[in-house]
Protein backbone atom coordinates (compact mmCIF):
# COMPACT_ATOMS: atom_id res chain seq x y z
CA UNK A 1 0.00 0.00 0.00
CA UNK A 2 2.86 2.69 0.75
CA UNK A 3 4.64 1.62 -2.70
CA UNK A 4 1.12 2.75 -4.33
CA UNK A 5 1.20 5.45 -2.49
CA UNK A 6 4.40 6.92 -3.19
CA UNK A 7 3.64 5.82 -7.19
CA UNK A 8 1.02 8.37 -6.82
CA UNK A 9 2.15 11.59 -4.54
CA UNK A 10 5.21 10.86 -7.29
CA UNK A 11 2.48 11.26 -9.99
CA UNK A 12 1.26 14.36 -8.44
CA UNK A 13 4.32 16.37 -8.22
CA UNK A 14 5.13 15.03 -11.52
CA UNK A 15 1.94 16.34 -13.15
CA UNK A 16 2.07 19.85 -10.73
CA UNK A 17 5.95 19.60 -12.56
CA UNK A 18 4.63 19.22 -16.18
CA UNK A 19 1.90 21.66 -15.86
CA UNK A 20 4.17 24.73 -14.47
CA UNK A 21 6.71 23.94 -17.23
CA UNK A 22 4.10 24.15 -19.86
CA UNK A 23 2.83 26.82 -18.94
CA UNK A 24 6.06 28.69 -18.65
CA UNK A 25 6.50 27.91 -22.21
CA UNK A 26 2.73 28.76 -23.22
CA UNK A 27 3.44 32.24 -21.00
CA UNK A 28 6.90 32.94 -22.91
CA UNK A 29 5.97 31.71 -26.51
CA UNK A 30 2.89 34.05 -26.41
CA UNK A 31 4.91 36.60 -24.95
CA UNK A 32 7.41 36.15 -27.66
CA UNK A 33 4.33 36.86 -30.17
CA UNK A 34 3.96 40.06 -29.05
CA UNK A 35 6.64 41.34 -28.55
CA UNK A 36 7.31 41.10 -32.10
CA UNK A 37 4.52 42.72 -33.06
CA UNK A 38 6.18 45.65 -31.15
CA UNK A 39 4.56 45.59 -27.82
CA UNK A 40 6.71 46.96 -24.68
CA UNK A 41 6.61 44.45 -21.64
CA UNK A 42 8.53 45.09 -18.88
CA UNK A 43 10.00 42.35 -16.51
CA UNK A 44 7.15 42.74 -14.15
CA UNK A 45 4.42 42.61 -17.00
CA UNK A 46 5.99 39.33 -18.08
CA UNK A 47 6.40 38.01 -14.30
CA UNK A 48 2.69 38.60 -13.47
CA UNK A 49 1.19 37.14 -16.82
CA UNK A 50 3.44 34.36 -16.02
CA UNK A 51 2.06 33.52 -12.60
CA UNK A 52 -1.42 34.42 -13.87
CA UNK A 53 -0.77 32.05 -16.81
CA UNK A 54 -0.15 29.07 -14.66
CA UNK A 55 -2.91 29.88 -11.94
CA UNK A 56 -5.04 30.64 -14.31
CA UNK A 57 -3.81 26.83 -16.53
CA UNK A 58 -3.13 24.62 -13.21
CA UNK A 59 -7.37 23.75 -12.70
CA UNK A 60 -7.67 23.02 -16.57
CA UNK A 61 -4.42 22.25 -18.01
CA UNK A 62 -3.29 20.61 -14.69
CA UNK A 63 -6.30 18.13 -14.59
CA UNK A 64 -5.89 17.19 -18.53
CA UNK A 65 -1.77 16.61 -17.17
CA UNK A 66 -2.29 14.97 -14.52
CA UNK A 67 -4.95 12.29 -16.26
CA UNK A 68 -2.25 12.18 -19.41
CA UNK A 69 0.37 11.08 -17.10
CA UNK A 70 -1.21 8.94 -15.10
CA UNK A 71 -2.87 6.77 -18.11
CA UNK A 72 0.99 7.42 -19.68
CA UNK A 73 2.93 6.22 -16.59
CA UNK A 74 1.15 3.20 -15.79
CA UNK A 75 1.78 2.12 -19.60
CA UNK A 76 5.64 2.95 -18.96
CA UNK A 77 5.39 0.77 -15.73
CA UNK A 78 4.30 -2.25 -17.62
CA UNK A 79 6.97 -1.65 -20.13
CA UNK A 80 9.87 -0.98 -18.15
CA UNK A 81 10.56 -5.01 -17.49
CA UNK A 82 10.27 -5.47 -20.81
CA UNK A 83 12.35 -2.83 -22.15
CA UNK A 84 15.69 -3.88 -21.79
CA UNK A 85 18.51 -1.41 -21.88
CA UNK A 86 15.93 1.45 -22.31
CA UNK A 87 14.22 0.91 -19.30
CA UNK A 88 14.85 4.38 -17.49
CA UNK A 89 13.47 6.08 -20.81
CA UNK A 90 10.69 4.80 -19.96
CA UNK A 91 8.70 7.23 -18.28
CA UNK A 92 10.55 10.09 -19.89
CA UNK A 93 9.10 9.33 -22.90
CA UNK A 94 5.99 8.40 -21.79
CA UNK A 95 5.52 11.53 -20.78
CA UNK A 96 6.47 13.37 -23.81
CA UNK A 97 4.40 11.57 -25.67
CA UNK A 98 1.34 11.63 -23.34
CA UNK A 99 1.38 15.50 -23.52
CA UNK A 100 2.20 15.77 -27.19
CA UNK A 101 -1.00 13.52 -28.04
CA UNK A 102 -2.97 15.71 -25.71
CA UNK A 103 -1.66 19.14 -27.13
CA UNK A 104 -2.40 16.78 -30.58
CA UNK A 105 -6.05 16.39 -29.38
CA UNK A 106 -6.96 19.27 -28.19
CA UNK A 107 -5.97 20.58 -31.61
CA UNK A 108 -8.34 18.19 -33.11
CA UNK A 109 -11.23 18.65 -31.19
CA UNK A 110 -11.55 22.57 -31.50
CA UNK A 111 -9.83 23.11 -34.93
CA UNK A 112 -7.32 24.70 -33.70
CA UNK A 113 -4.74 24.96 -29.99
CA UNK A 114 -6.46 26.05 -27.92
CA UNK A 115 -3.34 26.76 -25.90
CA UNK A 116 -1.65 29.89 -27.79
CA UNK A 117 1.65 29.08 -26.84
CA UNK A 118 1.65 25.51 -28.94
CA UNK A 119 0.63 26.98 -31.90
CA UNK A 120 3.61 27.07 -33.36
CA UNK A 121 6.25 23.88 -33.75
CA UNK A 122 8.59 25.31 -30.98
CA UNK A 123 5.93 26.17 -29.27
CA UNK A 124 4.17 22.78 -29.31
CA UNK A 125 7.78 21.30 -29.25
CA UNK A 126 8.47 23.04 -26.01
CA UNK A 127 4.77 22.01 -24.01
CA UNK A 128 5.35 18.60 -25.00
CA UNK A 129 8.85 17.91 -23.32
CA UNK A 130 7.48 19.71 -20.17
CA UNK A 131 5.94 15.94 -20.15
CA UNK A 132 9.28 14.43 -20.67
CA UNK A 133 10.87 16.51 -17.39
CA UNK A 134 7.63 15.41 -15.53
CA UNK A 135 8.49 11.69 -17.02
CA UNK A 136 11.80 12.26 -15.36
CA UNK A 137 11.16 13.10 -12.34
CA UNK A 138 8.98 10.50 -11.46
CA UNK A 139 11.22 8.09 -12.47
CA UNK A 140 13.76 9.51 -10.48
CA UNK A 141 11.32 9.76 -7.68
CA UNK A 142 10.45 6.22 -7.83
CA UNK A 143 14.22 4.92 -8.16
CA UNK A 144 15.25 4.83 -4.51
CA UNK A 145 12.03 3.22 -3.42
CA UNK A 146 11.94 0.14 -5.58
Amino acid sequence: MRRIGMWLGSLLLAALLTTALASLAHSLFVQAELAALGTDLPATVRAGAILRDFTGLLPTLGGVLLVVLLVAFLVAAWLRPRAGRIASLAYPLAGWAGVALALLAMKLAFGFSPLAGARTTAGFLMMSLSGLAGGLFHGWMLRGRR
